[in-house]
């Protein structure tokens, strides 16, 4: 447990990046008794100042220009006192420090200083009171695209793991704080938390902990042991059979969510029509809140099912009536509200078919809870990950000037793959150097080659595009930390196994992935995996999800989804289904601007259908949309 007084006086003087993890766990705690306390809003604060702890300073870009405001020698010596440049003329070693640093300053070329330190790296670094802390964080999420709706994911504090292996703790039990901290009303309405808990948490946390190691278990085998027919029954039937666990696994999830479901339902497209309801339905809202005495937690729950209510079922509006009220008449009146809504939407959206759209959410997930597969509670929805709403607000301050209606817009023109580096996955490779010879023949490749790390930094990821497939992230062949004093220009799509899960770098330590690198050196977004998968099922998808956002380099290739996979899957021969296969000339609707659209069909299951294909891609940082295939539509 975590000491009281004194050291929890000095914690709170510390971002949670300064200390470590126990910072982290003192802010969970105080997150917990705060809620506990009614004090929901100081809650939030302490929430999200937990979340910083994982982006270390030292692993951002501008952390190489922060050095350059590091004193001198010569400034050292200056400021030391009378018994400190006594003691210095006495001791060797310290002369022979200062003589080091004299010697690097010389070598090193002049760097214009920099007077000071980027706000954005951490905006609650001088902010003490919780009060003041919430109104910082609600003025950022305020200047975020108002397109945006952000979702916080937090798992509450727990003596017991406090200095446990990360095994431990993401299969230990614990509530999950579900906070908006933006929302479709947040112009007029604060943050709200909600708290999430019930008997069934527990065994999901645990049999969630045990996922990936059941899927090893699966499909490690040796092929030699393959040909008989027996072993591919059994080798099938065990498959089938973890399908058939995620799949209740995920049921289970859904259920612990499904009466706050409908908040994973972003913002709608803003059309004139969509505008004219939204006034509407708010105007009822808070019509009906001011004649119950609902507060403003209920009229922001309230307008949310209110604005999506023709997406929902019968069941679900009558169960977020019961969260909303236990006064009977209140239920009843709240759910006659929102079956009405739901058929005015219905109406909207079969008069412009614009309004069904919606824009993306970013969830800022914990690293305790990004294992879970949180995309998959609304598949329809598009979705893009962060760590922090730190990390959030500085890739937005860096790539402002770029993101127009929510979206980060780029131009994908230059790209350049690493492909089967260690010449091991022979299937694979074949698959994979067909498909981009074939799409994307006017970019740059490079087949069954391992990659230096002056290859990765100056070409890979300064291109506007960067694909890499093979084992993991990549981060065999071009160190972490490199990456974070790069700049990275690229969008990133690293196709491996666990290519962008987190991982824990000790005993009780903080959590990264792959992507944290990157977002490090200002990567806007990053597609990658959550756990393992097939090499043939994870390239279907991979070829899919590249096919469909990006322009080939020649129009009269056919069209990704009428080519025939099996001879392509066997052999990596690329022709059509049919005798009279279409080009993409006649497919001019075929790609998709909006990269999270495109995840988001690999969520609902229409690449591949078993849920241990389709539910372990996701993307991380900006929500991207290429303006070489898509105009906006706004």
């Amino acid at each position: 447990m975590l000491e009281t007084g004194d050291e929890a006086e000095m914690l709170a003087g510390f971002t949670s990046s300064d200390v470590g993890p126990e910072a982290k766990e003192y802010n969970l705690l105080r997150a917990d008794e705060e809620y506990r306390n009614g004090n929901v809003e100081h809650s939030i604060y302490y929430q999200v100042k937990a979340q910083f702890q994982s982006t270390d300073l030292r692993y951002l870009t501008e952390s190489a220009e922060l050095e350059n405001q590091r004193p001198t020698a010569e400034e050292l010596i200056k400021s030391a006192t009378k018994l400190e440049k006594k003691d210095y003329k006495s001791k060797k070693f310290l002369q022979n420090i200062i003589k080091y640093l004299q010697q690097m300053e010389q070598e090193k070329q002049p760097k214009k200083p920099i007077n000071e330190i980027p706000e954005y790296l951490d905006f609650l670094d001088d902010v003490q009171d919780p009060t003041e802390g919430l109104t910082r964080i609600s003025e950022k999420c305020n200047s975020l695209p108002q397109e945006w709706c952000v979702l916080q994911l937090c798992k509450s504090f727990n003596p017991a793991t406090t200095y446990s292996v990360f095994n431990e703790i993401i299969a230990s039990d614990g509530a999950i704080y579900l906070t908006l901290l933006r929302h479709c009303r947040s112009s007029q309405l604060g943050p709200i938390c909600l708290k999430i808990s019930n008997e069934n948490t527990a065994n999901l946390f645990r049999e969630y902990s045990t996922l990936v190691e059941r899927f090893r278990r699966v499909v490690t085998v040796d092929p030699l042991n393959m040909k008989g027919k027996e072993a591919k029954q059994k080798y099938w039937e065990e498959l089938n059979g973890f399908d058939t666990f995620q799949q209740k696994l995920l049921a289970d999830f859904r259920d612990i969510i499904s009466p706050y479901s409908f908040l994973f339902f972003g913002k709608r497209y803003d059309c004139t029509v969509v505008q004219k309801q939204i006034k509407a339905t708010y105007t009822r809202v808070d019509d009906f809140c001011l004649l119950n005495q609902w507060g403003t937690h209920q009229r922001v729950l309230l307008s949310q099912a209110a604005s999506h209510a023709n997406r929902l079922e019968i069941a679900d509006l009558k169960l977020i009536c019961y969260e909303l009220s236990s006064n009977e008449n209140e239920i009843q009146s709240a759910y006659e509200l929102l079956k009405g809504l739901a058929s005015d939407w219905a109406e909207v959206e079969e008069r412009q078919p614009l309004a069904s759209r919606r824009f993306p959410i970013i969830l800022v997930v914990d690293e305790r809870l990004d294992h879970l597969h949180w995309e998959q509670l609304v598949t329809v929805q598009e979705f893009s990950r962060v760590k922090s709403l730190h990390c959030l607000w500085r890739l937005f301050q860096n790539h402002k000037s770029n993101i127009k209606h929510g979206y980060y817009t780029t131009n994908i023109k230059r790209g350049m793959c690493v492909i089967n580096p260690d010449a091991d996955l022979v299937n694979s490779g074949r698959r994979l150097r067909s498909f981009f010879e074939y799409w994307l023949s006017q970019w740059q490749h490079l087949f069954e080659t391992v990659p230096n790390e002056e290859v990765m930094v100056k070409q890979a990821l300064q291109a506007d595009c960067f694909v890499y497939a093979g084992h993991g992230s990549g981060l065999q062949y071009v160190n972490g930390r490199i990456i974070c004093r790069a700049r990275v220009r690229s969008v990133v799509f690293l196709f491996g196994c666990d290519s962008t899960r987190m991982l824990g770098t000790g005993l009780y330590s903080a959590l990264y992935g792959a992507h944290d690198y990157y977002h490090g050196a200002l990567c806007p977004s990053i597609v990658g995996t959550l756990m393992p998968a097939l090499d043939g099922n994870m390239d279907t998808v991979s070829v899919t999800i590249l096919s469909r956002w990006l322009a080939p380099g020649d129009n009269k290739v056919i069209p990704w989804t009428h080519i025939d996979r099996v001879p392509w899957l066997k052999n990596g021969i690329i022709k059509g289904k049919d005798e009279t296969t279409p080009t993409m000339n006649d497919q001019p609707n075929y790609h998709l601007g909006s990269l999270c659209s495109i995840l988001s069909l690999v969520q609902q299951g229409k690449v591949e259908p078993n849920i241990y294909n389709c539910c372990i891609y996701v993307c991380r940082g900006l929500p991207a949309w290429n303006l070489a295939v898509e105009k906006l539509p706004l």
